[in-house]
C-alpha cells in the first residue's frame, strides 16, 4: 500500500470515529434547585430561557385587584359532574369581586336541554365574597375554597375533599348566564 492510501484510510477512520463520538454526546442543561433537586433538559429541545419577576400582593387591596380577571382551573373537565361533555372549567372574578364558575361546553353537545350551549362558555354566579387574608394577602377564601400562592399569573386552591388544583390566568372570553340556572346542581366529583 502506498503512503497516500494509508493516509486516506487513517483520515476516513478518524472521521468515522469522530462522527460516532459526536452522536453519543448529548448536551444538557442542568437546573439545580435550592432543595438539591436537579432537572435536566436537552439543549436541543430548549428554544429560549427567560427569567421573570412575578408580582405578589402585599395588601388586601392589591390581592383583590390581582384576583380580578379570567382564570382556568387545572381540573380534568370529565371530573366535573354534568350531564354533557365539558371542555374546560374557569373562574371569572369581576371588579366588584363577584365570582362566576364558567363551564366550556363541548361542540358535540346533543342533549336537547343543552344544545343551545354547545361550544359556549356558560357561567353561574355564586353568592359570597372573596375574602383575602390581611396578614398574608397571597391567601384567602372564595367559593368556600381556600386559596394560597396568589401571584399575577396563578394561585392554588384547596377543595373540601382535600384536592389541590392550580388556577391560571387566561385571556378574557365571552360567556353567557343562563336564566334557568342550569348549573345549580353541578359540582366536582
Amino acid at each position: 500500500m502506498t503512503m497516500k492510501k494509508i493516509i486516506c484510510m487513517l483520515a476516513m477512520a478518524l472521521l468515522v470515529i469522530g462522527a460516532a463520538q459526536a452522536q453519543e454526546q448529548v448536551r444538557k442543561m442542568v437546573v439545580r434547585q435550592n432543595d438539591g433537586q436537579e432537572m435536566r433538559f436537552k439543549t436541543a429541545d430548549i428554544e429560549e430561557v427567560t427569567f421573570e419577576t412575578v408580582a405578589v400582593p402585599t395588601t388586601v387591596e392589591e390581592a383583590e385587584a390581582m384576583l380580578v380577571g379570567y382564570w382556568k382551573m387545572s381540573v380534568n373537565p370529565q371530573d366535573f359532574e354534568y350531564p354533557v361533555d365539558i371542555e374546560g372549567v374557569y373562574l371569572v372574578i369581576t371588579e366588584d369581586l363577584k365570582e362566576y364558575l364558567v363551564l366550556k361546553f363541548a361542540e358535540s353537545v346533543t342533549f336537547e336541554e343543552y344544545v343551545e350551549y354547545a361550544g359556549k362558555y356558560v357561567a353561574e354566579s355564586y353568592p359570597g365574597d372573596v375574602i383575602v387574608n390581611s396578614e398574608d394577602p397571597t391567601t384567602g377564601e372564595m367559593f368556600g375554597w381556600f386559596f394560597n400562592n396568589l401571584d399575577q399569573n396563578s394561585f392554588d386552591v384547596h377543595l373540601e375533599d382535600e384536592t389541590s388544583i392550580t388556577i391560571y390566568r387566561v385571556e378574557p372570553f365571552e360567556y353567557i348566564m343562563p336564566s334557568d340556572g342550569l348549573m345549580k346542581n353541578s359540582f366536582l366529583k
